[in-house]
This record gives structure tokens, sequence and C-alpha cells, in this order.
């Protein structure tokens, strides 16, 4: 596992064509585009990440109760 300092996140919404059973379908994504900085090598790193558009709640819940933790420690 490597460790990424993210600097930048970009968020948006975009159509996907995937394959289901053999078949090309569009689906509705968001996509969360970041930029990091490698924590050992200090290289950059773009990163993209997909997700389902049901699955987006869940993820930012998860992200929220995890910020506040963070800002509970400090």
């Amino acid at each position: 596992m490597e460790e990424l300092f993210v600097r930048q996140v970009d968020i948006g919404v975009a159509d996907m064509d995937i394959a289901v059973d053999d078949q090309m379908t569009t689906t509705r994504v968001v996509i969360e585009r970041a930029t990091a900085t490698d924590r050992r090598g200090g290289a950059d790193r773009e990163l993209l990440l997909v997700y389902g558009a049901a699955e987006t709640r869940a993820v930012a819940e998860a992200l929220r109760r995890a910020s506040e933790l963070a800002l509970e420690d400090s």
C-alpha cells in the first residue's frame, strides 16, 4: 500500500459505458480526480476514482465521520 498526501481534489459527474452481461450500457457515475504526492519518494501522482452514483452518499458519510474524528483529536 502506498501513502499519498492529497493536495487537490476535483469532483464531477459523468456518463460511463460499462459491459453488463455482454451488452454495453451507460450509467451515471461520480468522478474524483486527486492530485497527490507520494510520501516516500515525493513523486506526483494523478488518481482517478470512479464511484457508482448510488454508493457516493455512503462514501461521503464515511469521509464526514472520519473528518469529525480527526478534528476531535487535534
